[in-house]
């Protein structure tokens, strides 16, 4: 083969290379998602459990979730890793610190290694940005410390606030709406991202026990979210844990290690709606309101729900098996 012939064959290559490393992230419709599958749930006895101590779902080709083993910690935390054409974005760093135990960092090195290869490209540069400040969040942060091309936006960080008062984050092409959302936690943001349509909520609003430090704030987080749920197209929310069972207003046990029969990670966007009225029922006042997906507390902790705290329990919802 002369040299005319090599020349031509490394251009076409070239070319090919950048026509699959650069993604086009506008769309009419949401991309697609898979959600076929089972979260591991811990086990009775947390030191027999042989499962993989870091669950890892490819949500679509540019979507990653991870679940931390609930038999390594019972907060069990969600953690979301997007894919843009510059950068990736690594939402919460689980609740562990020790990689012997917890090996986040490499963990995310082999789903960026491979998604380079998958795609021909060079693997990209790393954010590594918790929804908020809570120790299931934030733990294994230090992981990454050290490692090159990675930017680290820690709550309470002068980066980190840029980010927010900037309303958006693109990772090359993929531009992420973030918005503030404290009032269970004053450091909390919600990210949501046009090209899925996903509503990334963390511990602000999920499946479980939502203990409300700040009434005020939370009820504005809400009506934000609220607004956003009627102006943009949510397919999903996906939040940072789950603490309820499949059974409608009935949640697992705090620090359980063993959560067979879970609820579903993803939530409905009108759920928002359904928070907000009954928040606005609570209206301040200490009160514990358990619903079908979640449970709002308000001037407990939350603990309250295993010492007997007094709580409204629709009838709807009231069954043997109640606590």
């Amino acid at each position: 083969m002369n040299a005319r012939n090599l020349l031509f064959l490394f251009l076409i290559n070239t070319a090919a290379t950048q026509l699959l490393a650069q993604e086009n992230f506008s769309r009419e419709m949401a991309a697609p998602g898979n959600l076929r599958f089972t979260w591991i749930h811990g086990s009775i006895s947390a030191k027999a459990n042989t499962d993989v101590r870091i669950q890892v779902h490819r949500y679509n080709e540019h979507t990653y979730i991870l679940r931390q083993n609930p038999a390594i910690h019972w907060e069990a935390p969600f953690m979301y890793l997007l894919m843009g054409n510059q950068q990736a974005l690594l939402l919460d760093a689980g609740a562990t610190e020790e990689e012997e135990f917890f090996p986040l960092s490499g963990v995310i090195d082999g789903i960026l290694q491979s998604w380079a290869h998958a795609h021909r490209v060079e693997i990209p540069d790393l954010i590594v940005m918790p929804l908020g400040s809570d120790q299931s969040q934030t733990a294994a942060l230090d992981q990454f410390a050290e490692r090159p091309e990675t930017n680290i936006l820690a709550p309470g960080s002068e980066a980190r606030a840029n980010v927010i008062a900037d309303q958006q984050l693109d990772l090359g092409g993929r531009v992420l709406t973030v918005l503030p959302t404290p009032g269970l936690d004053h450091s909390a943001i919600t990210i949501y991202d046009p090209w899925s349509d996903l509503l990334l909520t963390g511990n602000t609003f999920y499946p479980g026990r939502l203990v409300i430090r700040d009434f005020d704030a939370y009820r504005e987080s809400l009506l934000r979210l609220v607004q956003l749920a009627h102006e943009e197209p949510i397919s999903h929310i996906f939040g940072g844990r789950i603490e309820m069972t499949n059974r409608p207003g009935l949640d697992h046990r705090l620090r359980s290690n063993y959560r067979p029969g879970e609820h579903s990670l993803q939530l409905e966007s009108g759920l928002l709606e359904t928070a907000l009225q009954a928040v606005n029922l609570i209206n301040g006042e200490t009160d514990i309101r358990i619903l079908d997906d979640f449970i709002l507390m308000n001037g407990v902790g939350r603990g309250a729900r295993d010492w007997g705290f007094p709580v409204y329990i629709p009838d709807e919802f009231t069954t043997a098996n109640t606590r």
